[in-house]
This record gives structure tokens, sequence and C-alpha cells, in this order.
């Protein structure tokens, strides 16, 4: 069972943890022996934090993260794709008048994707992620990670289509996550949307809900006011990939928590290099 947990990096990507903009195997997966890396830098900052009711409130200071983040997906067969997801986080707080400041390895996640159908345009399949703590100190302030084991089992839907001569897209996942121990567990659904406005440039739009089911521990956190047992988040986000050759793209995209329950307020951008071979 776990006493502590982290502060918002967690909460707000846990690589990205799910599907999110960085999961591009999406409902198709990768096909047997292709490899999909990329390496993606991650900002976010808040100065307020929404309460148990939905209202923004002011911390009395920021709460800032930068985030590595290697991913990597391989095609084991033309129906099996393997995830393998890491995080390096910087993270700093002053909610409190000094500067408080934690690095290192967040939980890892470990995945295995299966293709059920893919048809005509539509791709179905069910995902398994494994989350893992990486050895860090759950006594930090702030936190890198929960210090627990967890599981997410989730379903994917994907449809292409062309819309003006340009190829577009819909990704729909639906997962759900249980931590053996703290904090609760959540439904986490989730769509996504890309259309080429151009040859080598693709828009991509997503949203994603983490909504925690209030069957975690009650205890309070402290000043961890960003990092509590049953929060609940809308994210929002916005970006566009640019093709820069057949095997290398990169993306940049912004992003924004547009509603929650006790997690973190605020927003931020990152940009990757994606890698096909």
């Amino acid at each position: 069972m776990c006493k502590r947990i982290q502060t918002f990096s967690i909460l707000a990507i846990l690589v990205f943890q799910f599907f999110t903009l960085d999961a591009f195997a999406g409902a198709w997966g990768q096909k047997k022996g292709k490899f999909f890396f990329s390496m993606q830098t991650y900002y976010y900052e808040s100065s307020r934090y929404f309460n148990n009711n939905g209202h923004l409130k002011h911390r009395g200071g920021a709460f800032r993260k930068w985030e590595i983040n290697p991913y990597m997906e391989w095609g084991v067969t033309h129906h099996d794709t393997l995830i393998a997801n890491l995080f390096y986080d910087w993270l700093s707080d002053d909610a409190t008048g000094s500067t408080r400041k934690t690095q290192g390895f967040a939980d890892m996640e470990l995945g295995w994707q299966h293709l059920l159908l893919n048809k005509g345009g539509h791709a179905f399949s069910i995902q398994g992620l494994i989350l893992c703590p990486t050895g860090y100190s759950i006594h930090d302030d702030p936190r890198l990670g929960y210090g627990c084991w967890g599981m997410e089992g989730g379903f994917l839907y994907g449809r292409s289509f062309n819309f003006l001569e340009r190829y577009g897209f819909v990704d729909l996942g639906l997962g759900y996550r249980k931590y053996f121990g703290y904090p609760s567990s959540q439904i986490r659904p989730r769509l996504t949307v890309g259309w080429d406005v151009f040859k080598h440039l693709q828009l991509i739009g997503e949203g994603k809900l983490e909504y925690g089911l209030k069957d975690g521990s009650q205890r309070q956190l402290g000043r961890n006011l960003i990092a509590q047992p049953n929060y609940r988040l809308l994210k929002l986000s916005f970006g566009a990939t640019c093709k820069i050759s057949e095997t290398c793209s990169f993306l940049i995209a912004v992003y924004r928590h547009a509603w929650g329950e006790d997690t973190g307020g605020g927003g931020g951008a990152y940009a990757s290099l994606w890698f096909h071979f």
C-alpha cells in the first residue's frame, strides 16, 4: 500500500500514459518489424488549482515542470505492438514562499496493444499498460510519482477519412486505470483528430478526461493541493506535425487544463521529434 503520492507531474502526464497525442500507434498499431521512436520535451506551469467543486483557486506560488520523455513502439507481429514510455522530470514549487525542487525518473509505462480489426479505414484494438515505479522517494517535495504499481486496460477505435482531398483520422480511446494502493481508480476517455492541411503538415487536436472514481484514500496531502487522491481533469491539446523526411517528423503543441477537481490548473507546451524505421 502506498503512503504518499506525487505532485501534479504524474496527474498531468503520466506518460502521456494511456493514449495522448504521442500514443502514436493509435488504434492501428505498428506493422510487424517496424519501430516508432519519439523524443519529447515538455513544459507545464500553473499558479492555480481546481478545488473539489471545480473552482479555480490561487496557490500562492507556481508549480513548474520540465520533462524529457523517450517513447517507443515496436511491431512484434502484424497484430501486436509493444510500448515503452519513460519520463525524466525537473520539478519546482514555490507556493510556500521558498522554492522546493526535485528531479529524477518518474513512473515508467510498459504496454501491449493487439489489433482486432483493420478494414475499410476502420481499426479496433485493445491495449494494456503496467505502471512501474522507478525507485524515487515518495517523501520528496515535490514528488516524482505515486510510488505505486498500477495497471490500465482499454479499447481503441480509429477511422481514417478523406476531406477536401486530404487525409485525416479520428481516434477514440476508453480506458480504466487501477492503482494497487493510492490513489483512486480512473475512467479515461480520449478523442484525437488529425488532418493533413498540406502535404507535409498535419494538424492534431485532442480532448482527454481523467475521471477519478473517488475510491482512493481520503488522506490530506499537506501543501500538495494539486495531487489529491480523487482528482478529475479535462485536458485539451492542439498541435501540428511537420514531415521532415520519410522517416522523421517534428511535432509542436500547446495544451490547457480546461476543467478539474482537486488538481492543478494552468497549461503548457511540448515538442517532439518522431522517427519511423
